[in-house]
C-alpha cells in the first residue's frame, strides 16, 4: 500500500530527546568482502557510535521512551537485562542526565569470572543506578512489578520499560533510524537489497521494516540473526510490535508487516554464550577493517551473514548492510 502523508506527518511529531550521536556513519569494508573471497558488497552501520552509555542500538529507542517518560512527570524508572545488558546501561546512563532515578532488576550471565564483574555493570553502579538482583532471567518481570507496586504504593511516580525498550513507542526509534540511512545510502550511489543485523526482542526489527515501508525502501530485505530465542518468537514480537506502529501512525493494522526472516540458526548454546563462527567473525572484521564486534549480539550476527556468503546465498551483484547495534563492553570484565 502507498503510504499516506499525514502518516508521515504523525511520525514527525513524536517528541524525543536528542541524546545520540547522528547520523552514525556507514562505512563500507572492502577488506572483509576481500578476505571471503569476494561475494556482495558489505557496508556497515555504526550505531556503536552513538554515544551515550557507551552507544549502540537502545540510544535510538529510549530517546523517545524516556521522553515520554519525563514529559510524565516519571522520578523512577525500571528496567531489565543481564548484568551485561546494553539495555540496561544506557538507560542508567540517560537516566542519570535526566535526574530519574533508576532501578535496573539484573540476572547473572550464561558466563562469569570469579572476582569479576561485566563492564557494563561496573557503568551501571558508576552511573548510580540501584541494581536489584534476580537468580534468573524468568524472574525479571514479577521482580519488576512487584518493586513498581511498592513504590506507586508509597506515592511515587514510576514506569515500567521492558526488556530493550522493545515496545511501538520505542521502535519508533529505528523507523527514525530509516530515515536517517536512506539518504546515506543513496549517497553512495549503491541499491541495497539486504540489510542484517541481531534482532532478539524484536524492536529494533520491527522499526527497521516499519521504517522501510514507509520510506520507500522496498527492495530492502530485512534480516534478522537471533542470539537466543527461536525464529517464530521473535517473528511474534517483531509483528506485535510493526502493528502497534500503524496504530500509532493512524495506519490499519498489519499495514506495515512484510514476511519476516529471522535466523535462529546461529544461537549456539544459548544467549551470551559464544561459539566458534561468532569468535572467528570477531576475529576476522576485527583483524580485516580495525571493527570491534560484541560477542552477544552482532558477533552471532556477522556470523550469519558470513555464512550466507561462503554458501553462496548471496551474489556478487547483492549489496548488503549491516548494523552494528554495538555493545563492545560485553569483551571486559572489572575486578570486583
Amino acid at each position: 500500500m502507498n503510504i499516506p502523508n499525514d502518516a508521515i506527518s504523525r511520525f514527525e511529531e513524536i517528541p524525543y530527546l536528542r541524546f545520540g550521536h547522528f547520523p552514525t556513519p556507514v562505512e563500507e569494508l572492502p577488506r572483509l568482502r576481500e578476505a571471503l573471497g569476494g561475494g556482495p558488497r558489505i557496508f556497515i552501520k555504526r550505531d556503536d557510535y552513538s554515544g551515550a552509555g557507551f552507544g549502540g542500538n537502545k540510544v535510538r529507542k529510549l530517546e523517545y521512551v524516556l521522553a515520554d517518560a519525563k514529559a510524565g512527570g516519571v522520578e523512577i524508572a525500571i528496567t531489565t537485562g543481564g548484568e551485561k545488558s546494553n539495555h540496561a546501561r544506557v538507560t542508567a546512563s540517560l537516566c542519570a542526565r535526566l535526574g530519574i532515578r533508576c532501578i535496573l532488576v539484573l540476572n547473572p550471565p550464561a558466563v562469569s569470572y570469579e572476582g569479576m564483574k561485566p563492564a557494563s555493570l561496573l557503568v551501571d553502579e558508576l552511573v548510580g543506578a540501584v541494581i536489584h538482583p534476580v537468580s534468573h532471567r524468568d524472574q525479571r518481570r514479577p521482580a519488576m512489578e512487584a518493586l513498581a507496586r511498592k513504590l506507586r504504593s508509597e506515592g511515587r511516580k514510576v514506569v515500567i520499560i521492558p526488556l530493550g525498550a522493545s515496545i511501538p513507542l520505542g521502535a519508533i526509534g529505528f523507523v527514525r533510524a530509516v530515515q536517517e540511512t536512506k539518504p546515506q545510502l543513496e549517497r553512495s550511489g549503491v541499491n541495497f537489497n539486504y540489510l542484517f543485523h541481531c534482532s532478539s526482542s524484536g524492536g529494533t526489527q520491527a522499526g527497521l521494516v516499519a521504517g522501510c515501508r514507509l520510506f520507500g525502501l522496498h527492495g530492502v530485505k530485512v534480516i534478522g540473526v537471533s542470539p537466543d530465542d527461536s525464529s517464530d518468537a521473535i517473528s511474534t514480537e517483531v509483528y506485535r510490535i510493526t502493528r502497534g506502529i500503524a496504530g500509532m501512525l493512524g495506519l490499519p493494522e498489519g499495514s506495515l508487516d512484510e514476511e519476516l526472516t529471522v535466523l535462529d540458526d546461529y544461537v549456539g548454546d544459548g544467549y551470551g554464550i559464544s561459539t566458534s563462527e561468532s569468535d572467528a567473525a570477531i576475529e576476522l572484521v576485527a583483524k580485516t577493517e580495525g571493527i570491534v564486534l560484541d560477542p552477544v549480539y552482532t558477533a552471532k550476527a556477522m556470523a550469519g551473514l558470513i555464512d550466507w556468503i561462503t554458501k553462496g546465498k548471496l551474489k556478487e551483484t547483492d549489496n548488503v548492510l549491516f548494523w552494528h547495534t554495538g555493545g563492545q563492553l560485553a569483551l571486559f570484565y572489572s575486578p570486583e
